[in-house]
């Protein structure tokens, strides 16, 4: 008896699991026709196809808003139904396979990269290294919400000794072609920036009791920070700056004085 429950256990479980990539398929690749009578009953009002179709365009309708709030900027940028055909064709390229939408723009700035009009071509436009690079850094946002960190820290204040500082756990720094950090925060704010022409630009995007900062750096301030981050050491910052870049070190300090009481404000230090 033992036996027969087993085997009709199992065969319940591989038939559902059957259902299940059935389902999958049909929702994620909605161009491809499938036996719908097999797996759903049609009734007076719908067939079998309707049924699924409804759910189908619910999905796609689902994935596109995921696509919209995860990459506000590129949206505006593009305009909003250009963005759609190219998350659309991104989305059969690179369907959903995490049980989080979280991750579902991870691969987009590739699929631009691949899929960008001039890419054989020897001399190529900015406006999709751009494009590119603004699909990268929204997705870097959005992550960084969710980006496991130790929390338990210390804030720093002006007390902090200097040998102390050190540097939030969720804090990334960025250099970009065009002026990236600016028009993301020009776009998400409503203000409708233009296209910018390339400009090299610094940035710094963190994460402090759960919420996000974005600063603009000067080149600098970048360098600074890329040394403190790596040697997690303000002298040993202070001394990359001097003999690398031939920094004097008395004006350094008076930069450095200026640069730790604004940071300190905007949330850049713990204590440790």
């Amino acid at each position: 008896m033992k036996i027969i429950k087993d085997a009709s256990r199992v065969a319940a479980e591989q038939s559902f699991a059957q259902i299940q990539q059935w389902m999958q398929q049909q929702l994620m690749h909605p161009q491809f026709a499938g036996d719908y009578e097999s797996f759903v009953k049609s009734t007076s009002k719908l067939s079998a196809k309707q049924h699924i179709n409804i759910y189908q365009r619910s999905y796609i309708a689902r994935l596109r808003d995921c696509m919209v709030a995860q990459f506000p900027a590129l949206s505006y940028a593009l305009g909003k139904q250009l963005f759609l055909q190219f998350a659309d064709l991104y989305l059969l390229e690179y369907p959903s396979k995490s049980y989080t939408l979280g991750d579902l723009g991870q691969h987009f700035g590739d699929f631009l990269e691949e899929t960008r009009p001039d890419k054989e071509a020897e001399v190529k436009e900015t406006w999709p290294d751009f494009m590119i690079e603004l699909s990268n850094f929204e997705f870097l946002v959005n992550s960084s919400f969710d980006e496991k960190a130790d929390e338990n820290y210390q804030k720093a204040t002006s007390e902090t000794p200097e040998e102390n500082l050190g540097l939030v756990p969720v804090f990334h720094l960025l250099t970009h072609e065009h002026p990236i950090s600016l028009y993301y925060k020009e776009a998400v704010n409503d203000r409708n920036p233009q296209l910018p022409f390339p400009q090299e630009s610094y940035c710094v995007l963190l994460r402090r009791e759960y919420r996000l900062g974005l600063f603009e750096l000067y080149p600098i301030q970048y360098q600074f920070l890329v040394k403190l981050k790596e040697a997690k050491s303000v002298a040993a910052a202070k001394q990359f700056l001097v003999q690398q870049f031939s920094v004097d070190a008395d004006e350094l300090e008076t930069y450095w004085q200026q640069w730790k009481t604004k940071w300190l404000e905007e949330g850049f230090f713990v204590s440790k």
